[in-house]
């Protein structure tokens, strides 16, 4: 009997992901089953839950709770709705305009940030604490937000000064938090004994073995990701990220340091749609362990976010921001120096 709960995307290929594809979807397919009322998770070939497929995040659903309701853990109907409409009518406002004296940033048509609120209309990503607040040890929010005060203003004497984003090397793990203005698309591919993901932002790819290996203990930027099914859910434990106290991360919560363990997990419970949620550990940063939830579909449409496959994402190549961002830092430099 074919699975309800998987169907042709329908769409082109991509040429990054085609190999992959080729190699994946036979046996991925000849494998699919489910039971016909489409309760039962779909399995691969070899009888593992069936994760495939390319998801996005995207969402307004704000990680932390917006100040002022810390006892909201919902929106009406109707508040959902003006969200939504206020972003719109927002980003039409902005299109393609930037403030005096800055060269702005991307217009519209570049940008395709999640425009709808979850659908169970919460008012964070975040769950636990119940507040919907990241647990910040106290001087380490002090960090943070002197850290996310940076971002756009400098001082900017070297390469070093931009973030790691900027950089083009990574925002950090979870890479599926809906915080960036697009590229928030992620295809998953399963083998047996390994599940591959590849995330459109920084084509960031992670082959999660799912053996009882032992870690290398080599720290990565996207740290060491064992995995393992618990029933029909997915775990995947990472450590083992670098230390690199001297970077600047646009979200300091997600900076990798050696410190740091992720937990996420990964359960599919409906036709278009993945249940993630992720655990952060830290005790040098954080005063308990957090967890985020952020649902996952594969109907970008729902997230009011374009629909389409995962293409190649060049950041280094032609990476002018860098280059003008240390340049106009040294006229204004000058400018100061004869005192203009």
């Amino acid at each position: 009997m074919s699975c309800k709960w998987i169907g042709s995307e329908g769409r082109a290929v991509a040429p990054m992901v085609m190999l992959a594809v080729l190699v994946l979807l036979p046996a991925a397919a000849a494998g699919q089953s489910g039971s016909d009322d489409g309760r039962t998770a779909p399995r691969t070939a070899w009888g593992d839950p069936d994760l495939q497929g390319l998801w996005t995040t995207a969402t307004l659903t704000p990680l932390e709770r917006p100040g002022g309701q810390a006892d909201r853990p919902s929106l009406t109907a109707e508040e959902a709705a003006a969200i939504e409409q206020e972003s719109a009518e927002r980003r039409a406002a902005s299109d393609g305009k930037s403030a005096p004296g800055s060269v702005g940033g991307y217009n519209q048509v570049w940008l395709d940030a999640g425009t709808r609120i979850v659908g169970d209309l919460r008012t964070s990503l975040v769950v636990d604490p119940p507040d919907g607040a990241i647990p910040w040890i106290p001087e380490k929010k002090i960090e943070s937000d002197r850290e996310r005060a940076r971002y756009g203003v400098g001082p900017f004497y070297s390469y070093t000064d931009l973030d790691t984003g900027e950089r083009c090397i990574t925002d950090g793990l979870p890479n599926m938090v809906p915080l960036q203005p697009y590229n928030m698309n992620m295809r998953i591919f399963q083998t047996p004994g390994q599940v591959v993901m590849l995330h459109e932002m920084y084509h960031e790819l992670r082959v999660i073995p799912l053996d009882d290996r032992p870690l290398t203990g080599i720290p990565q930027w996207t740290g060491e990701a064992r995995g393992r099914w618990e029933g029909d859910t997915l775990v995947v434990e990472t450590v083992n990220f670098v230390d690199k106290p001297e970077t600047w991360w646009s979200a300091p919560w997600r900076a990798a340091r050696p410190s740091l363990r992720l937990v996420e997990r990964f359960t599919r419970v409906g036709p278009e749609s993945i249940d993630y949620t992720f655990t952060l550990d830290d005790p040098l940063s954080f005063t308990r362990p957090w967890t985020a939830s952020a649902p996952m579909t594969t109907d970008q449409a729902s997230r009011g976010v374009t629909a389409g496959e995962i293409w190649e994402y060049a950041c280094h190549e032609g990476n002018h921001a860098m280059i003008n961002i240390l340049g106009g830092a040294r006229v204004e430099e000058a400018e100061a120096a004869a005192g203009r």
